[in-house]
């Protein structure tokens, strides 16, 4: 549902001012530090309000309109990837859970589907390239801050018709990475390769809390209890990183978000560090890493709240200065 729609819908519902509404979306763009656009804002404040702004019934959403936190969502897409099942061991039972992936794509982007336990029996029957029609789901928030298809007791899986379902071509998908300087950084939902000097990080609120066991995002609910989105309680979360920083290569800069691995690899910190939440050695370390040379590549992404784009980093490398000044003098000689 777009913002203005939401934005109607908890002032009906509510006694909240247009001007309360938008301070309290402003408010969640702050606390989340650009990692959630206006639209996704807006849904977490209609959740704290408990309105629900998803009950559109039989209307299929776009991926690109999937955000975080929505209900009843309904989409129609091809399977791009069928990702391999994973097995974890559960607290006090005998039967190992189960977790499996597939990536869908359509003409306007790509999203995860996370199937837990039974649902993985899903992957079985589907192959790449199907085009399938999801209804009923709901959305959760990954460690990288993209929306995550999840189903519900009540959410159904079907083939949809062909003609329904356009192909979606590989540059849609996983697409291919580009080698470019940072000035040339402009379009969404694209794969880039860049070089460039970490010139900023900002280690302000680095960390959000986990469940150990799945990895899923973990709030504090109304009651003080720290819950998943399905509402399993967690009594010990983990922390894990997600850190913004800018990269400058004398042609441009950009702002980039590292999660996780690419975080501690950046920033040289340990996952036990991570885990602990230790915020005087990420502020450190973000002092000190600053002036390193770092390959990166990751996906485009349109930041509403800084009215930019940024990279969503899932490798990076330091570079030694050494290293490609003896590559230019190669390249100049030759």
């Amino acid at each position: 549902m777009p913002f203005e729609d939401v934005l109607e819908k908890i002032i009906e519902e509510t006694d909240a001012s247009e001007e309360d509404i938008q301070e309290e979306v402003d408010e969640k763009m702050e606390e989340f530090e650009g990692l959630v656009s206006e639209e996704g804002a807006i849904h977490l404040v209609a959740k704290e309000y408990g309105v629900q702004v998803e009950g559109e019934g039989d209307k299929e959403l776009k991926l690109d309109n999937v955000v975080p936190d929505m209900r009843k969502v309904n989409i129609k897409a091809r399977v791009l990837s069928i990702l391999d099942m994973n097995t974890f061991e559960r607290d006090d039972e005998e039967e190992d859970g189960k977790v499996q992936n597939l990536v869908l794509g359509d003409d306007t982007g790509t999203i995860r589907v996370t199937l837990w336990d039974e649902q993985t029996q899903i992957a079985e029957k589907i192959e790449e390239d199907d085009p399938i029609h999801i209804t009923g789901a709901y959305t959760v928030e990954d460690d990288q801050g993209n929306a995550e298809i999840r189903l519900g007791d009540e959410s159904q899986v079907a083939m949809a018709d062909e003609e329904d379902v356009p192909e979606v071509e590989s540059s849609s998908s996983n697409g291919s990475m580009s080698e470019v300087t940072i000035g040339e950084v402009a379009s969404e939902n694209s794969q880039f390769r860049v070089n460039g000097m970490l010139v900023a990080m900002y280690p302000s609120n680095p960390f959000y809390q986990v469940d150990p066991e799945t990895g899923d995002t973990v709030r504090e609910d109304d009651d003080g209890n720290l819950v998943t989105d399905d509402g399993k309680e967690v009594e010990e979360p983990d922390h894990r990183l997600a850190i913004s920083g800018v990269l400058d290569d004398g042609t441009g800069t950009v702002r980039c978000v590292f999660f996780g691995d690419q975080a501690r690899k950046v920033l040289g910190i340990d996952e036990e560090t991570e885990k602990e939440g230790d915020q005087d050695a990420v502020e450190e370390a973000a002092d000190e890493v600053l002036g390193k040379e770092l390959e990166a590549e990751g996906r485009t992404r349109y930041n509403d709240y800084f009215d930019q784009i940024e990279l969503m980093i899932n490798s990076v490398e330091e570079v030694s200065i050494e290293e490609k000044m003896e590559q230019l003098l190669d390249i100049m000689e030759a």
